[in-house]
């Protein structure tokens, strides 16, 4: 029978138990922050009315679809994953026809992070993308919500389609159509891929959406205010 010396023994116990020792546990898929759904998130049912300031004609909005998903990215050659987020994919639809809207998520914090800073800004972004009423395919997105941003904190962030975005966040009610709301969050770009490239501006109020949205077409702002509204979510 042959002995191994006592020290390569001894050595050999510290490889035994890094051989045992087992890869933490993946963490559950990080949740949307509740105020973020809040702002963007609805389900069927819901319906809003805007009014154009041009023609002072009305449209009707309202939510085709909600869907509940779930990403997970793992880098080749990982078994762990660095993306583990909850997603969603809101459809709408307008009265005045054209291409539906679908609103999803991306999230650019690697696992576990925070939820106020990463290497491109915040966190979370909303997109906003024109589908054909029959089709899965985005015809054009952008960012159009940033969370979490201070409030009250002028800044800017380059999006994924090199437009800049100017958010801000209020802390006290904006009153828009008339009707004060509170915690509105106000998102400017230089160029809206889902509205034909044009600049934009968003004004989003928690529990209810977009408040009030313009486009500049040729220098034309072109702007549409909400009047009513019923929420589900």
């Amino acid at each position: 029978m042959k002995h191994f010396p006592l020290r390569a023994s001894l050595l050999a116990l510290p490889l035994l138990a890094l051989s045992c020792e087992k890869p933490p546990p993946e963490p559950d898929a990080v949740p949307l922050p509740a105020e973020l759904k809040s702002y963007v998130l609805f389900q069927p049912g819901t319906q809003w009315v805007y009014r154009d300031s041009a023609t002072q004609q009305l449209d009707s909005v309202w939510v085709v679809s909600t869907e509940m998903s779930e990403v997970r990215l793992v880098l080749k050659g990982k078994s762990y994953p660095f993306l583990k987020h909850e997603d969603f994919r809101m459809r709408t639809r307008s009265s005045r026809g054209g291409p539906d809207l679908v609103y999803g998520v991306a999230r650019y914090c690697s696992l576990p992070g925070g939820e106020d800073a990463g290497s491109k800004g915040p966190c979370w972004y909303v997109t906003r993308a024109q589908v054909l009423p029959n089709s899965t395919a985005d015809e054009g997105g952008a960012d159009v919500f940033p969370y979490l941003i201070p409030r009250e904190q002028a800044g800017g962030f380059l999006n994924v389609n090199n437009a800049v975005m100017y958010p801000y966040w209020h802390v006290r009610p904006l009153t828009v159509g008339g009707q004060a709301y509170p915690s509105v969050l106000e998102v400017r770009l230089t160029a809206d891929a889902s509205e034909g490239g044009w600049p934009a501006y968003y004004a989003w109020a928690p529990g209810v959406g977009i408040v009030r949205q313009r486009v500049r077409v040729r220098f034309v702002p072109y702007t549409r205010t909400l009047v009513r509204s019923r929420i589900v979510q």
